[in-house]
Parts: structure tokens; sequence; C-alpha cells
């Protein structure tokens, strides 16, 4: 179907075949000025590189570089949204605009399983000219980046155990995590991945690091916080001074208080999470559909490296660490994990950091 034939989000729903749940999705596309700065993705070596370079994963990148071929034909249905989604990513450079929220599209083929990641390959030179302007080091400009392949290589060791299990294809966690660094809001700092929001400063543990050789006390927060203050359009704007703090806290299952059942006071974990000014300890919550909670798989991302496809799946994980050994006891025995948010309430905006990210 040609672009002409693809006028508007409807004509592109019927020629690729998506349902009533990507109806919202779609057309906030088409409310989405398309700008005139093009959709280019490099191709052959150049896109082979540029992956290596995001950490995108060697078993993928084929994939990928199909799914590009295609999603660039103009004329097509996968170019209209990808069109539109890059236009999405640009006009939100720098802010804390989220962008439309999409169904999985796995069971499209590669141009759907990896659509909004080649959108994030098109803005690298917008993203990497954001960092230039805020005189963000490389080295933190491309860990940053490179959060990207971390996050398909969570989704590959998932998948793998999916396929093992019989069970279907996972989606990829894009909207809410990795589309942020391609908006120049979330940095690997650190060892944690942070981002800015309009009134706070959100850390997350990403898997296969256990950065705790810091304390989370307010020197921690301030360190953030200076980083931060280097974005054009800065966040926390209109906080009244002397009446609301800005949080910089860190959501995860380690704050749980379960965890000093696993590990003694003298632990990293504890050493790290004692230094909190407060805690914010709203329990587990209800589990959803696949019996996990929010908590119980931020634990199991961080341990393992995956996000089972429910319970019974994650119960069946070998553990090989103490770490790992303690997020599958607690779930065996019944329990769920909390993702509590924890941290510092920021008074002071103008602190002198104990040193430059």
């Amino acid at each position: 179907m040609t672009i002409k034939e693809c006028a508007n989000a409807a004509e592109v729903r019927a020629a690729l075949g998506l349902g009533e749940e990507h109806r919202e999705w779609t057309e906030a596309l088409e409310r989405t000025p398309v700008d005139a700065a093009g959709t280019e993705i490099p191709t052959g070596q150049q896109l082979t590189s540029l992956l290596t370079q995001l950490k995108v994963p060697t078993e993928d990148q084929a994939e990928v570089a199909k799914a590009a071929e295609k999603a660039t034909e103009a004329g097509t249905a996968w170019f209209w949204l990808l069109a539109r989604t890059v236009a999405a990513l640009r006009a939100g450079m720098g802010l804390d605009t989220p962008m439309p929220s999409r169904p999985a599209l796995t069971e499209h083929g590669p141009t759907g399983r990896w659509l909004t990641l080649l959108a994030c390959l098109a803005v690298v030179a917008d993203v990497r000219a954001l960092h230039a302007t805020m005189e963000v080091p490389d080295e933190v400009s491309w860990a940053s980046l490179g959060i990207l392949g971390e996050k398909v290589a969570v989704r590959r060791r998932t998948m793998e155990a999916a396929e093992a299990e019989a069970q279907a294809e996972p989606p990829f966690p894009f909207d809410d995590y990795v589309l942020p660094v391609f908006q120049g809001r979330r940095y690997r700092l650190d060892g944690f991945d942070c981002r800015a929001s309009n009134a706070f400063i959100d850390v997350r543990l990403p898997y296969g690091t256990e950065p705790f050789g810091v304390r989370a006390d307010m020197a921690w927060a301030h360190e953030f916080h200076y980083f931060f203050r280097r974005l054009p359009h800065r966040y926390a704007r209109g906080v009244p001074f002397g009446y609301t703090g800005i949080p910089c806290y860190l959501g995860s299952w380690i704050n749980d208080p379960a965890v000093a059942d696993f590990f003694p006071r003298d632990h990293e974990i504890r050493r790290f999470t004692s230094a909190y000014q407060y805690i914010n300890n709203k329990g587990p919550g209800p589990a959803d559909k696949t019996g996990l909670t929010p908590g119980d798989r931020d634990a199991l991302e961080h341990a393992f490296g995956q996000s089972p496809a429910d319970r019974p799946t994650a119960l069946r994980l070998t553990p090989t660490t103490p770490v790992q050994r303690a997020v599958l006891e607690h779930l065996k025995a019944g329990n769920h994990w909390s993702l509590n948010y924890s941290g510092q309430a920021i008074w002071d905006y103008s602190p002198s950091p104990r040193r430059t990210i």
C-alpha cells in the first residue's frame, strides 16, 4: 500500500492488520507533525557498528537490519509509523513528555518487534547533540544510550527462556524505560539509571550491577540533582523553595523490609539503604494475572536479567548468587517483593556536588 493510500491512522491499521487496541496509539501518531529532519538509519557496517556501540546483542543485529530495511521503504505503512515515532521523539527532546503508548507488535514480525528501536536509532544524532549542549561527558552519553542494548539483552534472555517453556514471545519495555533515554531524560550515572521528571529524580538499578559502593545519602542525591540541572528545560520548575523538597529516590525491590531476612546488617545492600532519609513502604500490592507484582519483576530482572512470563516460570530459575537465592527464596515462601521508593528530599537547590559526573 502506498503512502497516498495510507493517508491516516485508520488506513495504516488496515494495511498492517492492526486491531482496535492500536487505535489510540496510531491516532496519537497521526496528530504528530512530521519534521523535515528525515528518518535516516545507517545501513551495512555503519548500522552494525552503531548497534554494537549501543550494546545490542550480536544475535539480534541481523534481524534489526532486516527490520530497518523494510521500515524505511518510502510509501509503506511501516514508514508512516516510523516517521511519526521519530518525530514524536524529536518533539519531546529534553522534555518530560510521555510518548504515545503502544501495544506490543511482536505478532507482526521483525518490523513490528523492532519498530521503536529503529526510531531510537534514527535519533541517536539528535540525542548526542543535546548531550553536547549540556556538556555531558562522552562516556556518560554512550553509557546512557547503551541502556537500549542492555534492555534488548534482557528481552533476549527472557525470550530464550520462553522458547524453552513453549511460551509466548515477551514484549519489549520501550515506553516506560528506554524512550526517556532517547529524549535526553534518563542517564546512566554512577552505575544507576536516573531519569529526571518535572518534579523528581527517579533512580533504578540495572541488571548485572550492584553499585552499592556509594551511600544513598544527601550528597548522593545532590550529585544527581546537580547533573540534571544541565537540562535546557529544567526539571522541578515551579517547586516552592522552603515548602516542598524535590525527591531523589530509588525505586527498587531492595527497599522491601524483607531484605533484612536474607542479608546481615553490614551487607552492601543494607548499608546502601540505611543512608536513606525516608522510606516509602507501601507493601507489594496485588499480583497481576501472571502471579507477579511489579516488585517481583524488578527483583527478577535485577537479579537474573530476565522478566519471566509468570510466577511458576520464575520459580524454576536456577540461582547461582546470594542475591538470586534471596529473590527466589522469598517468592518460593509464597511472598511477593515490594517496589518501594526511598531516598532523599532535596531542599537546597544549589548544592556543591562532591564531584562532577
